[in-house]
């Protein structure tokens, strides 16, 4: 009796451990059902730091560039993680992004026109207080995910 009321008593210490670190981590424990886990709401994140996946730098907003105007934005919904990036929070050198996007007046338009047609894109950028004509690239991720590069230079 005494063996079963020792390992009742660290069973119980043990699991009361677990719920402590589910607190933690943002799970909660329920007690007939298993494990509950909350997630929070993805929202807008704004600057250089906002996704693992961003290149911060103008190297690699040269390099979205190029894919900007055929880049397929019917997949991105409100519930799509959309990262704005704004130019100003980059590194490196502008001047070859200056010249390119210059050079790609046609792929910009067409990039509006698009961000334009996509509701959630447009939503977060007007909730941010700009406007698909201050986009200059988008790059959408394998994971579903969308980066807007936005122009806040003056």
């Amino acid at each position: 009796m005494k063996k079963t009321m020792t390992a009742i008593s660290i069973a119980a210490l043990l699991s009361a451990g677990s719920f402590a670190i589910a607190q933690d981590a943002g799970v909660s424990v329920d007690a007939g059902a298993g494990v509950d886990v909350e997630t929070p709401a993805v929202d807008l994140s704004v600057g250089a730091g906002a996704d693992a996946s961003v290149d911060a730098s103008y190297d690699g907003l040269t390099s979205a560039l190029s894919g900007s105007a055929t880049a397929d934005l019917s997949a991105v919904t409100e519930e799509s993680q959309i990262s704005i990036v704004l130019l100003s929070s980059l590194t490196g050198e502008a001047g070859a992004f200056d010249e390119a996007f210059a050079a790609n007046a046609d792929g910009n338009s067409t990039l509006h026109g698009n961000i334009s047609g996509n509701a959630a894109i447009s939503a977060k950028l007007e909730a941010e207080g700009y406007t698909t004509d201050d986009v200059v690239a988008v790059k959408s991720n394998a994971d579903g995910s969308v980066v807007v590069y936005v122009d806040d230079r003056s």
